[in-house]
């Protein structure tokens, strides 16, 4: 039997999912590892106030939590952390965030992990590798300074030694580290590496050298370290090596040193005496590093590997001929969205895949030929009636050029608008800003759809996935290109019917956010309400507080270094793009969202914006939560924070907002 349709105003429907349903849900599986036969994952437990824990499947389907109450697998390296955990020798080693040590614990859930590191060392883990002799645990380290900037730098830990072990490093002195991979034969370490001002999209450097044990102490030759790779105009990227000894990773940029030239994040090899170029077909095979473990392919064997490639902002699975450098797409594999791959074993690979409809899963995949094993189905809480399937958009831009942006209509089958209707936009702009907007089903956007809203997910220039030249295009522009694909993607869809012109709301967190600002100040007419998370309305007050990972970003994104006061005067991009300094120009109300533990972007920041909506009498809320840092984790504050926002654009879209 079909259900009626009622018919009536966009603004009147009532969602399908409720924010409790959307967070409620069980958390996706992260980093899925296949080891001795069994598939273990992370998973991020908003209601246990983002705790991650390990998980392993179990034969019936089940699965048992390995992580004891009390300990949080997370690393804050870079704020940002990422996979801080390593299965290896038939245990799980990872940084517990609760106290920074490093533990060790059996994979079995009865056991209570050992930790190895020295008690009240602050010192934060990530990217963990263990020697082939199981003699040393490696790992990118940052030493907390006081008053000062951290120190990042390579470091082993000795598994022989007694208790309360202290790291010793094995690389020091550049700013930043990354991804240390070990050979085969425990010969070799190899490493990303990069410095102030560049980011590692920017310019990075890949280097390797001889690992020696005496006496008890591992550490590398000083004159036998090489840079293979990289340079200031290039960014090197997912370093693996193969079962032969070969070193792959994934390039992109101009590498004079090697005559190198890679719009794309191509993948190459090294044999120890020069470098071959394994693919060069406009897709991406590396992504950039904001956080640690996001590996997309594995060297299978001498001549296979399956990597994930995106092209035009979609990922797909495919299959290379190493030595023909011939790429084939997986046809069995529909995901439109993939990451976080991983070798399985010696014939296949486990990885996260999402689509349209479905959100993560886990699957796995042996190749070319076989089918694809699906390890852990995606759940799905809203009816296919019920999902808005994307359209995506390419649409010019008024300098000439071209950005793109992913369309969601409005739906729920239980309503139909009156006929000539057009529903309100929620426009919605990812951080970084070298971020991304993908295509995986995300229930929050599906909230705002079964609302009666129409999401345009803007892929403004900046964004990864569409190759270096378009996400390098944002330098020197942040805050002018970025702003304008945005109004230009809402004039794209208006002109084309999509949208109800004097409905357009915009949301966006961090970098996001701060986009959110600059369109609402430049584009004054456009937009009716605004949804700022944790953005930045002064970027001097950032540069000011903002933390080491990101203290020089603003260098390239805006082609000025930072230099305090001379920087906090007209003339100065810093002031010049900061919308604080343009709100005299803001007509939409806002609501603005903040966690006082945020060490990106400080609560000063927004406090800052708010004091000025203040004085101005802009129609505005602020809502602020004690525990919640960069990225809301909690349960509760995300219920709260999307129930306070859906409020707010409705009652001002409505007119009813005193």
């Amino acid at each position: 039997m079909v259900a009626s349709v009622e018919i009536i105003s966009y603004l009147q429907w009532q969602p399908t999912l409720s924010p409790q349903q959307i967070y409620s849900q069980r958390p996706v599986p992260q980093y899925p590892t296949l080891y001795d036969g069994q598939l273990y994952y992370l998973q991020q437990r908003a209601a246990e106030g983002g705790r991650c824990v390990l998980l392993r499947l179990q034969a019936d389907g089940s699965t048992k939590t390995l992580t004891p109450d009390g300990f949080n697998l997370r690393s804050r390296v870079h704020e940002y952390g990422g996979k801080a955990f390593l299965l290896a020798d038939n245990h799980v080693w990872f940084s517990n965030d609760a106290d920074r040590r490093v533990y060790k614990q059996r994979l079995n859930p009865r056991s209570m992990p050992e930790a190895i590191s020295a008690q009240d060392d602050q010192d934060m883990a990530i990217d963990f590798q263990l020697t082939p002799d199981g003699n040393y645990l490696l790992y990118v380290q940052e030493h907390p300074v006081e008053n000062g900037e951290n120190v990042n730098r390579l470091c082993a830990l000795s598994l022989v030694d007694g208790p309360d072990r202290q790291a010793f490093p094995l690389i020091s002195g550049a700013d930043f580290y990354a991804n240390p991979v070990i050979s085969p034969d425990g010969s070799q370490l190899a490493w990303i590496e990069w410095n102030h001002p560049l980011m590692p999209w920017d310019g990075s450097l890949l280097k390797m050298g001889q690992l020696k044990d005496h006496q008890g102490r591992l550490s590398i030759d000083p004159s036998s370290i090489l840079t293979i790779a990289g340079g200031s105009a290039c960014a090197v990227c997912q370093l693996q090596y193969s079962p032969d000894g070969r070193l792959f990773f994934a390039l992109d940029g101009h590498d004079a040193s090697n005559g190198i030239e890679a719009d794309c994040w191509d993948l190459f090899s090294w044999d120890g005496h020069s470098i071959d170029r394994i693919t060069n077909d406009r897709g991406e095979y590396g992504e950039a590093h904001w956080i640690f473990g996001q590996q997309r392919y594995a060297v299978i064997d001498d001549e296979r590997i399956i990597a994930i490639r995106t092209i035009e902002g979609s990922d797909q699975l495919v299959e290379i001929d190493i030595p023909s450098s011939t790429v084939n797409v997986l046809q069995n594999e529909s995901s439109t969205s993939l990451s976080q791959l991983s070798q399985a074993d010696q014939h296949s690979v486990v990885y996260c895949a999402a689509s349209f409809s479905r959100t993560v899963a886990v699957h796995g995949c042996a190749g070319i030929k076989t089918d694809i094993r699906q390890w852990k189905e995606s759940e799905t809480i809203l009816d296919d009636l019920d999902i808005s399937i994307p359209q995506h958009l390419s649409y010019a831009t008024r300098d000439g050029r071209r950005s793109y942006a992913w369309y969601y209509a409005a739906k729920n089958h239980h309503y139909r608008a009156p006929s000539g209707e057009l529903p309100p936009l929620l426009v919605m702009v990812h951080g970084g800003p070298t971020s991304r907007s993908d295509s995986a089903l995300s229930y929050q956007r599906q909230y705002w759809t079964g609302r009666g809203f129409a999401v345009l997910d803007v892929n403004h220039r900046g964004s990864t996935g569409y190759c270096r030249s378009y996400r390098q295009s944002l330098q020197n522009k942040w805050g002018l290109l970025d702003s304008m694909d945005v109004a230009d993607a809402v004039n794209y869809v208006i002109r084309q019917g999509l949208a109800h012109p004097q409905h357009v709301c915009i949301r966006g967190g961090s970098a996001g956010g701060y986009v959110v600002l600059r369109a609402l100040t430049s584009f004054p007419d456009m937009f009716c309400a605004g949804a700022c998370y944790y953005g930045i309305g002064n970027l001097v007050t950032l540069m000011e507080f903002t933390h080491k990972f990101e203290a020089h970003y603003l260098d390239g994104l805006l082609g000025e270094h930072y230099s305090g006061h001379a920087s906090n005067k007209p003339g100065s991009p810093y002031y010049d793009r900061s919308p604080l300094h343009e709100l005299a120009q803001l007509k939409s109300p806002m609501i603005i969202f903040q966690g006082l533990e945020d060490k990106v972007v400080p609560p000063q920041l927004s406090r800052e914006l708010v004091e000025n909506l203040d004085a101005r009498g802009i129609f505005h809320q602020y809502v602020e939560y004690p525990d919640e840092g960069h990225g809301f984790r909690m349960m509760e504050t995300r219920i709260d924070a999307l129930e306070k926002e859906a409020e707010f654009f409705s009652n001002v879209i409505s007119g009813s907002r005193d």
